[in-house]
């Protein structure tokens, strides 16, 4: 992504927005990751991330909506992220709730920084998350996240890649959660478990459960097409 295109979407940061104060220290290699720029190379990475004019942003990867707008300070060699801004724009981002919003933030932002300190979710002790979990016992570089979105969402995102990358990509196992999820409404909030080696991230799935994590409802997999099935 150019700096240019950069600079495009962080100034279509909404004027309407929740705020939320940080007290999160990074050191240079960390914030320097984020300088650097994390930027979706597969179907399944849903963010892009970096910094330009003074900020941190997250902005979708699918359609370069900018939701997280982050203040910070550098003293010496530590970073630290002060304020959150989270886009209140209906059209771009339905939830109104600061406390998962911010969760969701120190989710993601531990995810990428590869740190275990930022947020602790109870729900990855649930039974069938950890029955689950014990499929990848013995690999290293695994990164796990633990996540809850409406049902709506959930396929529109989904929907949403398909519509922009057909020739491209295969969503294997959607039409199968379709199904499964028809019992539900549409903002119904769905248990996510994404996982992915490091050392493959074309390897990611993400599993999905009722809310209570009760019940395996499906599990996605992003799959790049082979020339093959571009040409049949």
């Amino acid at each position: 992504m150019t700096p240019e295109r950069q600079i495009q979407i962080a100034e279509s940061f909404s004027s309407e927005f929740a705020e939320a104060e940080l007290d999160i220290d990074l050191n240079e290699s960390e914030f320097g990751l984020l300088e650097r720029g994390i930027f979706a190379d597969s179907m399944d990475e849903k963010w892009n991330i970096f910094v330009t004019n003074g900020f941190l942003y997250f902005a979708r990867s699918w359609s370069d909506k900018c939701i997280y707008k982050v203040s910070y300070e550098t003293n010496g060699p530590v970073t630290k992220l002060t304020k959150l801004k989270v886009t209140r724009d209906s059209f771009e981002y339905r939830s109104k709730d600061l406390i998962y919003d911010t969760n969701l933030f120190k989710k993601m932002l531990q995810m990428y920084l590869n740190r275990d300190d930022l947020y602790s979710d109870d729900r990855i002790n649930l039974p069938l998350i950890k029955k689950t979990l014990e499929e990848y016992n013995g690999q290293n570089g695994l990164t796990k996240n633990i996540g809850s979105q409406s049902k709506e969402l959930n396929l529109s995102i989904y929907d949403s890649l398909l519509k922009s990358n057909l020739d491209y990509l295969k969503v294997v196992g959607l039409e199968e959660l379709r199904t499964e999820l028809k019992k539900y409404e549409d903002e119904y909030e769905l248990l996510s478990l994404h996982i992915f080696n490091n050392q493959n991230p074309n390897s990611a799935t993400t599993y999905f459960f009722n809310q209570e994590g009760t019940e395996m409802l499906g599990k996605i997999q992003i799959v790049r097409k082979k020339p093959a099935d571009n040409n049949a």
